[in-house]
């Protein structure tokens, strides 16, 4: 499965390992608005853009991605984040890739909002 990755799931993060040998297909952005909900980010529908990269990750690693992520597929609506269909555009050549993406699943303050877009650039890394 094509995930796309934007925060604590990317390299250098704490993360990163429940990933295990997924093959990255490269950055990529998605249609969005990123937030800075104090420790992680979330990202919900909107206009913006979001930068990231798309994984081919394992199947059978998605319960224990979805355990991390707070999202319970029996129960979306008392989820933390829904794992939802996205289409992501490569940084390098443009195609669009349908993925499935982390949907932050409350309303975030206005105030942690992210306008680049790109959570790397203001979040500790646990390099």
């Amino acid at each position: 499965m094509k995930l796309f990755i934007y925060g604590l799931l990317r390299p250098g993060f704490e993360g990163a390992k429940l990933l295990g040998n997924a093959r990255s297909l490269g950055e990529a952005t998605t249609q969005g608005w990123l937030y800075d909900l104090g420790g992680y980010p979330g990202l919900v529908a909107g206009d913006g853009i979001v930068h990231g990269e798309v994984c081919e990750v394992d199947d059978a690693r998605l319960p224990e991605i979805d355990a991390f992520e707070q999202y319970d597929p029996a129960d979306p609506a008392g989820s933390l984040y829904v794992r939802d269909v996205f289409t992501a555009r490569q940084a390098e050549t443009g195609e669009a890739l349908s993925v499935q993406a982390y949907r932050y699943n409350r309303q975030p303050l206005a105030e942690g909002w992210i306008p680049s877009g790109d959570y790397r650039s203001g979040a500790r890394h646990e390099d």
